[in-house]
């Protein structure tokens, strides 16, 4: 008789944001099926549904895990994972993906490339059976540092690759010339993370770095140009 492999998982998917569509989307690529459930509908329905699942994803706030999870599921034999990078709660495993989720949907091969950081499990399979995407782990107490890391290299890179933009085009400076820019900025970085920096810290460049100081000198990111002065160029000869 010819083996068959049979699924001893299933999927209850909480959440109705961008994380929650996101996963949603993925696992239809790869025909895992799931159930969902979100506020919007029938609160007896969640019951039923976490009665039937083995893995309960909670795709919400991070504000929201612990008490859901002590109100809809602790005591219950199930595996329950959330995909916050910041928090540890115990009872609960963290698969967080290191991605920006946007509110346009990507294709199956991207989402296979995602990163999974782990904590509380020793393999992606035990949190997330199905899914083929590369993983690391990482002890609860990592967890913040970690974070902060993932805040300063994207969520503020956001900032101010945006801030760029915006005044760019105050001063009539195409978006496409920007891109350009920003492209050839991360894929140096990426490529060479040590030498990567260029301009006028890099020179020791007093005079250019007076003149921008000076420039953003009404601006609210004048404070986040000196203290980039300050974290790179601390003997930087200030006035």
């Amino acid at each position: 008789m010819k083996a068959t492999n049979t699924i001893s998982y299933s999927y209850l998917l909480i959440g109705s944001g961008r994380v929650a569509r996101h996963i949603a989307h993925y696992f239809h690529l790869l025909n895992i099926s799931f159930q969902s459930w979100d506020r919007s509908q029938d609160p007896h329905a969640l019951a039923r549904k976490v009665s039937a699942a083995s893995h309960v994803l909670l795709a919400i706030s991070d504000g929201a895990l612990e008490g859901f999870y002590r109100q809809h599921l602790a005591g219950h034999d199930k595996t329950v994972v959330h995909f916050s990078g910041a928090r540890h709660i115990e009872g609960m495993i963290s698969a967080h993906p290191l991605m920006t989720f946007g509110p346009e949907l990507y294709d199956l091969e991207f989402y296979k490339k995602i990163h999974f950081t782990l904590t509380g499990v020793s393999s992606l399979n035990e949190a997330l059976p199905g899914l083929p995407n590369p993983f690391s782990v990482i002890t609860p107490e990592q967890k913040p540092l970690y974070h902060a890391y993932c805040v300063l290299g994207g969520n503020f890179v956001t900032l101010l690759a945006g801030k760029m933009l915006s005044g760019f085009a105050e001063l009539n400076i195409p978006q496409e010339a920007a891109a350009v820019y920003l492209q050839k900025v991360i894929g140096n970085t990426l490529a060479h993370p040590g030498n990567a920096l260029t301009g006028p810290l890099v020179r020791k460049d007093t005079e250019t770095v007076q003149a921008n100081l000076t420039a953003l000198a009404n601006d609210p990111y004048l404070e986040i140009y000196q203290a980039f002065l300050k974290t790179h160029w601390p003997e930087y000869p200030r006035k």
